[in-house]
């Protein structure tokens, strides 16, 4: 598990580092050039409510659904960053580093953002979200979707080095073993990332492909042909792929189309947050049923920062999350990231149990990545 270790601390160091600190000054940037800065000031101490209402009224935005959970995730990011406290239901705006409009020099941080050498394929990503989020929160449509138009941005972002190691890293906690015997499901596949990653690693395994939308699959099947002209040119088998038709399954909240206890282990990246919250306990149910009965499930995640800091401790990594979920935030479907003890407690309750290489434990990395292994559902 060096090499596993090893992975952690690079996963570590940039998300809470040169990952972070670009998109917050930017978020803190928007948030005094839209005003909201100005608005909290003059409204301190507020609820969330009140702010909501506010924000509409003078800013014209249309807090509903996944925008207003948007200021939610907001308020929390600025608590992390030092401009806001909560005082129980009650928040007071005060910046620690800047003044009363909340304004406060973080030029060294946005210089990553104009710097035309930097190639960070999230960074990238993230910032435009950003640059759409005003627009969003007035009603504006979604910045990126599930349709062709899209495809390119999200297979740049998904391809980043961050989440390639975080894939690398879930496959080896999850125990996959390279035998012909052994039969993967990768669960929205998308553009063929994870699938990839399988196809290299473990040559001898059988996978099935599926996914709600059929976009990704010509770019998919080409990353994945690439993968097997290596494997043969080098001697070696290739991993056998099924990919699942079209409409097959329509998406969350209707049964995968497979047959129970077909699956040796479920590879599930980047999925969750766009799980609807009423759908989650019944999609993660449905998976239990597709594995065997020693199956393992692999998610690739974030947690959303708890208050007690036992699930996502480390300053970088709730930020990390925070940023994610706003940014993100401006995408077609999502739901936002869960809190890791409404997710324990979730999977408790269907019978998963800690499948990883440490015994007992469902999570890691902060609640980034989690393997479980199949149980009794409790009664």
């Amino acid at each position: 598990m060096r090499g596993s270790m090893q992975d952690m601390i690079v996963l570590r160091e940039s998300e809470g580092g040169s990952f972070t600190r670009p998109l917050v000054a930017e978020i803190l940037e928007l948030v005094r050039v839209e005003g909201i800065a100005g608005l909290m000031a003059m409204l301190s101490p507020f609820t969330m409510d009140r702010l909501c209402d506010e924000l509409e009224t003078a800013l014209g935005y249309l807090l509903r659904g996944n925008r207003r959970r948007m200021i939610s995730v907001l308020l929390a990011l600025l608590e992390e960053a030092g401009w806001c406290v909560r005082e129980g239901s009650r928040w007071r705006f005060a910046p620690l580093d800047g003044d009363s409009q909340g304004s406060p020099d973080r030029s060294a941080d946005r210089s990553a953002v104009s710097d035309p050498s930097t190639d960070d394929c999230q960074l990238r990503f993230f910032l435009e979200c950003l640059k759409s989020v005003p627009a969003y929160l007035r009603g504006g449509t979604a910045t990126f979707g599930f349709e062709g138009g899209s495809v390119d941005s999200w297979d740049r972002f998904l391809g980043s080095a961050e989440l390639r190691c975080c894939r690398k890293l879930l496959f080896e906690l999850m125990g996959v073993r390279n035998s012909r015997s052994f039969h993967l499901l990768d669960l929205c596949y998308g553009p063929g990332w994870g699938l990839a990653e399988a196809a290299s690693r473990y040559p001898s395994i059988r996978i099935t492909a599926v996914d709600f939308t059929e976009v990704f699959a010509g770019t998919a099947r080409d990353r994945l042909r690439s993968i097997e002209e290596v494997s043969r040119t080098a001697g070696h088998t290739a991993a056998e792929v099924v990919w699942c038709a079209p409409g097959q399954w329509p998406g969350f909240g209707h049964p995968l189309p497979f047959r129970e206890e077909t699956f040796d282990a479920v590879f599930f990246s980047g999925g969750d947050p766009y799980i609807p919250r009423i759908l989650r306990k019944y999609v993660y149910g449905d998976i239990a049923c597709v594995l065997s009965p020693v199956g393992r499930l692999g998610i690739l995640t974030r947690g959303f920062p708890d208050p007690g800091r036992r699930f996502v401790p480390s300053p970088g990594m709730r930020m990390a999350s925070l940023v994610h979920d706003f940014a993100e935030s401006v995408c077609e479907g999502w739901q936002g990231f869960a809190e890791p003890e409404e997710t324990l407690r979730m999977f408790r309750e269907l019978g998963y149990r800690g499948g990883g290489a440490i015994p007992g434990e469902m999570c890691s990395l902060e609640s980034s990545l989690w393997v479980l292994r199949k149980g009794e559902r409790s009664a």
